[in-house]
């Protein structure tokens, strides 16, 4: 990277600081005034089992939405899909595709969708309910690129439209939309056999419902990921990252994976400063064996209160 490049990235990134510093800065006093909240959930199987950390595990197809630079590890072709079983029979589902163009970067897009089953409508007049049910739904449609500026410096940004819809009922207005954006960078540092991932993530307007309006989540994550082993026949690595969001203090998140025969893998984690989150797991196999290019991934997420959730991860290469 040349002088120049360097002064450009460090410009860019010094205003879109200079953007969201004071919404983040004032974290701890706005709980409660921060909607879209679905968009800090996690996206990758993987990275739930690795206590959450995803910004320097930013790898394949899953990484747009939260660190788009992951996605120059897609040589060709990659389609990856994550589901989730949340608690209160709340689902929450991803699917992105990327490809690579060229010596140009590798484009991708994706869609996150969160819907809650159907509900009973009650009113102050009808507190047992009216007799009709609505559901709850919300989605992020992303279109992101990434693009290796040098050897070891990997940057990519996502531009989304974010839907919100409370109910479902013809006659009500309790939806509302807006535009948002993430960045996020990755660098390779060969001689401390470790990776750096950056990312910014939901920048943008405010959702109004009625009359109110409320932030989007935004949230600045550093991450470094460390080969502990790196062997032919098994491999170690270490996670940390630390999240600073705009309605909450930091949190933290430290996991580790084992691969076995370039394999199987292991993974477990844990979140600290979290409300309700603390011991994640999860494991995976890659597909090799049957002649797929591809894995499949299962992260649980344990709550302190609340029953825990599984995530199932299937990312495709062609």
């Amino acid at each position: 990277m040349n002088m120049k490049e360097l002064l450009r990235i460090t410009l860019i990134a010094a205003v879109i600081l200079s953007l969201v510093a004071p919404g983040i800065g004032t974290a701890g006093n706005r709980s409660g005034t921060v909607t879209g909240q679905f968009l800090k959930l996690p996206l990758s199987a993987r990275a739930v089992g690795m206590g959450g950390a995803q910004v320097a595990v930013a790898n394949g197809v899953t990484s747009i939405g939260y660190n788009p630079a992951g996605m120059m590890s897609v040589q060709r072709y990659g389609f990856g899909a994550t589901y989730t079983s949340w608690f209160a029979d709340v689902q929450y589902s991803y699917v992105g595709v990327a490809g690579r163009l060229d010596d140009i970067g590798t484009i991708g897009a994706s869609v996150i969708m969160l819907s809650t089953d159907e509900m009973k409508e009650t009113t102050p007049a009808f507190p047992e309910g009216t007799g009709r049910t609505f559901r709850s739904s919300e989605y992020a449609f992303s279109l992101a690129f990434a693009r290796q500026v040098t050897d070891q410096f990997v940057v990519g940004i996502n531009a989304k439209v974010i839907m919100s819809n409370l109910a479902n009922l013809a006659e009500t207005d309790l939806g509302s939309s807006t535009f948002a954006f993430d960045i996020g960078t990755l660098y390779d540092v060969p001689i401390l056999k470790s990776r750096i991932g950056v990312s910014l993530t939901n920048i943008g307007k405010d959702l109004e419902y009625i009359t109110e309006s409320y932030s989007l989540p935004t949230a600045l994550r550093f991450g470094v990921l460390v080969d502990i082993i790196k062997e032919d026949n098994h491999s170690m690595v270490t996670t940390l990252q630390v999240t600073r969001l705009n309605d909450a203090e930091e949190q933290y998140n430290l996991g580790a994976e084992y691969m076995l025969n370039n394999m199987f893998a292991l993974r477990g984690g844990w979140k600290f400063a979290y409300d309700q989150e603390n011991v994640t797991g999860g494991f995976g196999m890659k597909l090799g064996t049957f002649g797929i290019d591809g894995a499949v991934d299962y992260g649980y997420n344990n709550f302190t209160y609340l029953p825990g959730t599984h995530s199932f991860t299937l990312e495709l290469m062609f």
